[in-house]
């Protein structure tokens, strides 16, 4: 196996240097990598088989340099590499990509305000805490953990992205007036993501219950649906008394669903 070397920043670990990291050990499967937190010198600049990442003042993709703080419109390094590693379409629609971005160019102060994202110290992850301080203190124990992490974000994206354009293509209806959406699939990730790219998202989203053999209803909130209102319909297993959700005992035909969630229909 080839062997290669990575070098970062000394000091305390980011997020932005750990994900970049984790992106390269988890893409290069056949290379074996060491790394060193360090000022890197001038020939491991030149050297393609040194990745500096994050440090060194140069953003260099075919010389494996990637740092940003030379320039203020640079993205950060961890999207340096993820552009680099052809990663980019897939991994830029998580929901926390660019507030992490953000986070790292321009502070947690005006990205939490930027992005609506509330106080910086309640959104502080303790698992993200752990996993920089570990980083920082054994960098090379590290390695195997941050391969993990690099194949695991990949993996959520590409799950992400398959919900998102499953979610694209689902069926729409108008439900007495209110815009809805059935999908045949027990999974509700991709939803928000979804709701957040369409310029006319669903009120109502319709999917197989994961725990029985009928529907899932669902209403978002300021939504003039209130599923509670059909809880006593021979038709429904459950329904909760805020009204945001409910479900069917058996699947229902398109017909019958329709005019059941109808029911629920706050404005007739």
């Amino acid at each position: 196996m080839e062997a290669q070397l990575i070098i970062t920043h000394p000091g305390s670990a980011h997020f932005d240097e750990v994900t970049a990291i984790s992106l390269i050990l988890a893409m290069n499967l056949d290379t074996v990598f060491g790394i060193e937190r360090r000022e890197p010198a001038q020939q491991e600049l030149d050297n393609p088989d040194v990745w500096v990442v994050d440090i060194g003042d140069r953003y260099e993709p075919k010389k494996h340099n990637f740092d940003h703080h030379q320039v203020t419109d640079c993205p950060a390094a961890f999207v340096l590499v993820d552009t680099y590693l052809g990663l980019l379409e897939t991994l830029s629609i998580m929901p926390w990509w660019d507030f992490k971005d953000s986070v790292d160019r321009f502070g947690p102060v005006k990205s939490s305000i930027k992005y609506h994202a509330g106080d910086v110290l309640v959104n502080q992850s303790p698992a993200e805490t752990w996993l920089t301080t570990s980083f920082a203190s054994d960098p090379e124990a590290s390695l195997p953990l941050l391969k993990s992490f690099g194949a695991h974000i990949i993996e959520d994206a590409h799950t992400l992205k398959n919900q998102i354009d499953f979610w694209k293509t689902s069926p729409r209806l108008i439900i007495a007036g209110v815009p809805a959406m059935i999908g045949e699939t027990v999974e509700s990730a991709g939803l928000e993501e979804f709701r957040r790219l369409d310029p006319n998202p669903p009120d109502i989203v319709i999917s197989l219950d994961r725990w029985g053999r009928g529907w899932r209803l669902f209403r978002y909130d300021g939504t003039p649906v209130d599923f509670s209102l059909i809880s006593d319909c021979p038709e429904i297993a459950f329904a909760h008394k805020s009204g945001f959700i409910a479900k069917t005992k058996e699947r229902l035909s398109i017909d019958n669903l329709i005019a059941l969630v109808s029911k629920a229909v706050t404005y007739h």
